[in-house]
């Protein structure tokens, strides 16, 4: 009886051990392709967005040099980026997820890269996130780079082709028969890739964020153009949200601009609709209306207006180049009533 036992006791454990070990098995091989996983406790947690009408609310005052003709509203700021499931290298492969800067997935998030070999000739491939926020592309043979990383997301009752943000802040490139793995966020606003930024700080791609351009005369004694600003006066924008894309919080925006030049870039204005009020310093409403503007969809509300108006960014063409921003400037031509 008790070697029956012993038999007994021994081929449960047995079979209490395969079982683990399948089920280890096929845990690891689902947990492979699925968002969590290896990161420090809670980074890799969702986090739920607060409604617009719940979030803290605060104003940003900026003063923009009356030599600068561009103002980067959200300077080094950055939203809190997610983190991100652990994976291992697979060669010959690209690979990895896309979330939004809350930590949810990103579905039909396109990723493209491109392999050159000898002679110069290039050859791409593309892939797509599936419902998880995981893409795996079979990279062609050669020095790989990343060239592009687009959603294309629902906007204020359009769609826009908004560019992706690598989530290490790197693009480096590849041995193609080494692989790699690379991560993406869709960011509301931030600064895009150094080198471009201290090329061209005043380009609304440098930015992530949305961007507004204002164009005007200066006046002067020998030309008192209607309108035109006097050199020293100074123009006031108010930006306030009044709805925002995955917001952590509201900012209304206070812009002072001292009159030297003809024009001002706002840039890197998180996503979303504001209102925009114009007046100078001691008060004097300004007038605004709408420049070139190819969809009409978006951009300014009324096209032509005094003082106040409501503002979209405009999102650029498909072909997103990852890491740069892809919102077209508002064009608006401001006069003095």
């Amino acid at each position: 009886m008790k070697q029956l036992l012993t038999h007994g006791t021994s081929v449960r454990m047995a079979s209490l051990f395969f079982s683990c070990l399948i089920f280890y098995a096929c845990s690891k091989e689902n947990d492979e392709l699925q968002p969590g996983g290896d990161n420090p406790p809670g980074q890799e947690e969702t986090r739920t967005p607060l409604p617009f009408s719940q979030l803290p609310e605060r104003t940003r005052t900026l003063n923009v040099p009356e030599n600068r003709t561009y103002v980067n509203v959200m300077e080094k700021q950055r939203p809190q980026l997610p983190g991100f499931k652990s994976l291992a290298v697979k060669p010959g492969t690209l690979r990895g997820f896309v979330k939004d800067v809350f930590g949810r997935p990103l579905k039909d998030a396109e990723i493209g890269v491109r392999s050159s070999i000898a002679g110069g000739l290039y050859s791409s491939a593309t892939g797509r996130t599936n419902q998880q926020g995981y893409y795996e592309i079979t990279v062609p043979v050669g020095n790989t780079e990343i060239w592009g990383g687009k959603l294309n997301m629902s906007y204020e009752g359009g769609q826009a082709f908004t560019s992706l943000f690598p989530a290490d802040s790197a693009l480096d490139e590849f041995v193609s028969t080494r692989g790699s793995v690379k991560n993406f966020v869709l960011l509301p606003y931030g600064n895009g890739r150094p080198d471009e930024i201290a090329k061209a700080p005043q380009w609304p791609t440098s930015y992530m964020g949305g961007s507004i351009h204002l164009s005007y005369n200066l006046r002067t004694e020998s030309l008192p153009l209607p309108g035109s600003f006097p050199v020293g006066s100074v123009i006031v924008i108010k930006l306030t949200p009044l709805d925002l894309v995955h917001a952590d919080e509201k900012v209304t925006f206070i812009i002072k601009k001292p009159v030297l030049n003809n024009q001002l870039y706002i840039n890197n204005i998180p996503l979303g609709r504001y209102e925009i009020m114009l007046e100078t310093s001691d008060g004097k409403p300004i007038t605004m209306h709408e420049s070139i503007n190819l969809k009409d969809l978006f951009g300014i509300r009324p096209k032509h207006a005094l003082h106040k108006a409501e503002v979209t960014f405009i999102p650029g063409d498909p072909e997103s180049l990852v890491w740069f921003g892809n919102w077209k400037e508002v064009p608006l031509n401001i006069e003095l009533n």
